[in-house]
């Protein structure tokens, strides 16, 4: 009896040693669950990135920044839910118009006579349109639906405006018939007068004496607080904020998209 039992238990021994299991295991240690222990490379050689297809280096990938329709979507701007969104009409005299951070048409304020003022935003290309139909002191009826901002701000977003016998609808921009020409790169000298900041209250670009905004990105306008103080000499290299159509400026304004900076002798490429 004895020598039976040793014998099924060394049976048992080299059956679990030659189980697939024990072959499987690493001899590192066990790979972690959903972690590969091997990185594949793209085509390009550079590891793949989160995100899909169209995704590369943190780069967003085609679509990305833009809304359904084609057009920029301007910072903070939330779409609501897949579904149907309950449209709402309110009227009342125009008080002012406002743009976003490029200075660009996108919305004015309406005084419904009782309670606060509203702000009435629609997508950038219908800026012609609109400052065609209305002004200042304009009475007008706004369909739309309300949104709240990431600062906490809440807008009525138009979907229509009448005023008198003009009616604007938020319909797509047109497709231009024509490819524009690129804009050509330009160079600017000035002393920082001013730092720009966006709707959140980061910085999001300089203010030169001479007006010219340098539109920088954040991460890079961060850096910037401390190598070009308020009063210093700069020099950009960068390309000109272009307008496209049914666009509108508020006010005569240039604005440079910074691609070299030159601080103190110093150039630095902003990416």
């Amino acid at each position: 009896m004895e020598t039976n039992a040793k014998l099924i238990a060394l049976a048992l021994i080299i059956s679990t040693l030659s189980s697939p299991l024990a072959h499987a295991q690493n001899p590192a240690g066990p790979v972690p669950p959903n972690e590969p222990a091997l990185a594949m490379k793209g085509p390009d050689g550079d590891a793949p990135h989160p995100g899909g297809p169209g995704r590369r280096h943190g780069k967003p990938g085609p679509g990305f920044g833009r809304d359904d329709r084609g057009d920029e979507q301007e910072p903070g701007r939330r779409h609501p839910a897949g579904g149907l969104t309950s449209l709402t009409t309110v009227s009342g005299t125009v008080g002012q118009f406002v743009g976003n951070d490029d200075f660009i048409l996108d919305g004015f304020t309406l005084n419904a006579g009782s309670g606060p003022t509203t702000t009435v935003k629609f997508p950038p290309h219908l800026g012609t349109q609109v400052q065609k139909a209305i002004k200042a002191g304009s009475t007008v009826s706004v369909t739309g639906f309300s949104e709240t901002a990431p600062t906490g701000e809440t807008r009525f977003r138009m979907n229509s405006l009448t005023a008198g016998k003009v009616t604007v609808l938020d319909a797509p921009p047109v497709r231009p018939t024509t490819v524009p020409d690129a804009p050509a790169l330009t160079t600017a000298t000035g002393k920082i007068a001013d730092y720009r900041l966006d709707r959140g209250g980061r910085v999001s670009g300089l203010v030169l004496d001479d007006k010219t905004i340098v539109s920088i990105p954040p991460h890079v306008a961060y850096q910037l607080t401390d190598l070009a103080k308020k009063g210093s000499t700069i020099t950009v290299q960068g390309y000109p904020k272009t307008l496209r159509d049914g666009q509108v400026h508020l006010e005569k304004v240039n604005v440079l998209r910074a691609s070299v900076l030159t601080i103190n002798g110093q150039q630095y490429l902003v990416r």
